[in-house]
Parts: C-alpha cells; structure tokens; sequence
C-alpha cells in the first residue's frame, strides 16, 4: 500500500495481505504446489511408458520395429494400433506380400570325418553328454570295439594292459 507520494507501507510485517494470506501458508502452499507438479511429472513417465510397452508389443506382433512407436500418436487400444499399422503400410507400401526378404545365410559344406576320427568324434560326444569324461580303461574299450582286424585287436589288447 502506498500513500499519495509513493511510499510503501511496511507496517505488516507478518506478509499478511488481503490476497495472499500469511507468509507461512503461502510457503507451504508452494512446497504442496511443487510435490504435486512432481508427483504428476512422474506419473505422466510411467503412463507414457506404459502406452509404449502396450503399443510396442502390438506392432511388434505385426512384424513391425519397435522404434514406430514414436510414430504413433493414438490411444494404447490394440485395434486401433492395429488399424494405424495396416493403414501406414498401406500408405507406405509395406506389410504382406512386399516384405523386405531377409537376408540369405550361405552354409558352409558339411565336413566329413572318416574311419577313426569320425569314431574319436562320437565318443567325445557321448562323454560330453554324459558328463563324464572317458577314462583310459574306456577308451581301450573302445578301441578293442573298433577293430576291425586281428592285428588291431592285439594293439587294442596291448593298450589295455
């Protein structure tokens, strides 16, 4: 309040003021003010996040990236992203039949092994399985099962000793 020559008034030193209120209300007005435009600020994020796992999880159901869901600007409904999806590819050329092919992976010739390596192979194999691996006793074992001739036998016999 000022008089006719433009002074303040300071008499009211308590901050009251026929519009505000006391100081002590307006301070805890504006920290309530603030938590709540936090709180919204928050729940706004986890909204928006949800919307776009929602979203997400329908185009990707339709063979879409999910990086176009920044795209979609319509409510989480699992129709109407299925509609704006069809829509978009119709727009754009995409969807059923004019799908980019994936890319082709050349195989490489399967390689053969023959007689005793192909032998040493399976057994590895099967110790892996097992969870054990072969021991001497088993392995001599098995190369007395793998001889094919009497000469091989006695070897096989010798390594069992």
């Amino acid at each position: 309040m000022s008089d006719a020559w433009g002074i303040e008034d300071n008499t009211n030193l308590a901050g009251n003021t026929e519009l505000t209120g006391p100081k002590a209300l307006r301070d805890a007005y504006d920290a309530v003010k603030a938590k709540n435009q936090e709180l919204a600020d928050g729940l706004a994020a986890v909204t928006k996040q949800l919307r776009d796992n929602a979203v997400s999880s329908t185009l990707g159901e339709l063979g879409i990236p999910a990086t176009a869901v920044e795209q979609y600007k319509g409510e989480a409904d699992p129709v109407k992203v299925r509609e704006w999806a069809t829509t978009m590819q119709s727009l754009f050329g995409g969807g059923g039949g004019t799908q980019v092919p994936a890319p082709t992976i050349e195989q490489a010739p399967a390689v053969t092994l023959e007689g005793d390596a192909a032998q040493q192979l399976q057994r590895l194999n099967e110790a892996g399985q097992q969870g054990t691996p072969v021991g001497n006793f088993e392995a001599a074992s098995a190369s007395l099962n793998d001889a094919t001739d009497t000469k091989a036998l006695i070897q096989a016999w010798q390594n069992i000793k």
